[in-house]
């Protein structure tokens, strides 16, 4: 009933029943309420007709099949990302439990200290031994030709 009357735009139902109780009870509408039934059904026609639902439902498609190709777009990055990474995909693993996994091999990356290319540095800068002033000392013993 709450969606028959939202419908129909009344706060309640009045139902009449004749003097002696029998036989089935019914609504009464005045010609203001039917008026503003008409009014509102006039009001929907010509806000939204059928051709613009339709231009909806193709819409909302199109945005399903654009999200779909971009979830299997995802999906073969990642698959070539672990590959990369020598992690295996395994069937049924879901995106997030992919994305796991290669973020506990980048950490296990970034917290190896098997590897001789960087320089651990406290953060000061300092000069390195025989620069003067920036420039390599010429008198130094080990910039001199015998």
């Amino acid at each position: 009933m709450k969606k028959l009357l939202a419908v129909l735009g009344l706060q309640a139902f009045t139902f009449h029943n004749n003097f002696w109780g029998s036989g089935e009870a019914h609504v009464k509408l005045d010609n203001k309420q039917l008026q503003l039934i008409e009014d509102a059904l006039e009001n929907k026609a010509t806000e939204n007709p059928a051709n613009e639902d339709a231009k909806t439902l193709e819409d909302l498609q199109a945005q399903v099949s654009g999200f779909e190709a971009n979830e299997a777009a995802v999906q073969e990055a990642l698959t070539a990302a672990l590959g990369l990474n020598g992690i295996e995909a395994a069937e049924g693993q879901t995106v997030a439990e992919a994305i796991t996994a290669l973020g506990a091999k980048c950490k296990e990356y970034g917290s190896s200290k098997n590897t001789h290319s960087f320089i651990h540095t406290n953060g000061v800068e300092k000069e390195p031994d025989g620069l003067i002033e920036g420039y390599f000392d010429p008198n130094a013993p080990h910039n001199q030709l015998d």
